[in-house]
């Protein structure tokens, strides 16, 4: 299913919260001593994360009274620079404390992604 199509088809609280789950059941394989479970676990954190994000833009330009444009571009530039700062910050955490400590900062930044998902609002929803 496409995201167009799934951010269309189900309120969008419930599209992100459905992403952000997939991503979540994931994060165990990210510990599994094995490669191929590590690397289907990146496939299934990045699809929930990129999913919620996609769904989230789709939530802002539909949710925008005026201005829809600029609230896009403040709402991908904040992404974008989250991430950027989110990787520094894994970065600083595996550097630190290793891989372990790393999955526990995603599972954190899922935690804080559900967290806003619950503040949605909008008569989209």
């Amino acid at each position: 299913m496409e995201t167009g199509t799934a951010s269309w088809s189900r309120p969008g609280r419930q599209a992100v919260w459905a992403a952000v789950v997939v991503a979540a059941l994931a994060l165990p394989l990210l510990l599994v001593p094995n490669l191929v479970a590590v690397l289907l676990g990146m496939v299934l954190v990045g699809v929930g994360t990129f999913f919620a994000q996609a769904i989230t833009t789709v939530f802002v330009g539909r949710t925008a009274m005026g201005d829809r444009a600029a609230a896009s571009g403040l709402y991908l530039a904040s992404y974008y620079l989250g991430g950027l700062f989110g990787a520094w910050l894994l970065g600083q955490a595996f550097d630190a404390y290793g891989w372990a400590a790393t999955v526990i900062g995603i599972a954190g930044s899922l935690l804080l992604a559900a967290l806003f998902a619950v503040q949605l609002r909008g008569s989209s929803l």
